[in-house]
């Protein structure tokens, strides 16, 4: 899943105004450094996730031959889930 900056940007706000409403976090460091810690953070998360993603699609294409009664939609979500499992990665 593709994600834009500013949409990253909203997300650290929300998240960071948030936690500190429910006195989840104590702050030591700036607001900023704390906003660009979570936009790099989970801009990681989204750019793995797109990975497996391309990796689950080519993995598909090659053997797109071999399961043609199948639904491609449920073939690309269990690709997709069989491969974040073996990375590890959380879905």
């Amino acid at each position: 899943m593709k994600i834009k900056s500013e949409q990253l940007e909203s997300l650290a706000a929300l998240l960071l105004a948030h936690y500190r409403s429910k006195e989840l976090i104590t702050v030591r460091a700036g607001e900023a450094e704390i906003k660009a810690k979570i936009v790099k953070i989970v801009g990681q998360n989204f750019a793995e996730e797109e990975a497996i993603e391309e990796e689950a699609r080519r993995m598909l294409v090659s053997h797109a031959g071999k399961a043609k009664e199948r639904d491609p939609h449920k073939m690309f979500l269990l690709a997709k889930q069989k491969l974040a499992a073996k990375k590890g990665f959380i879905l």
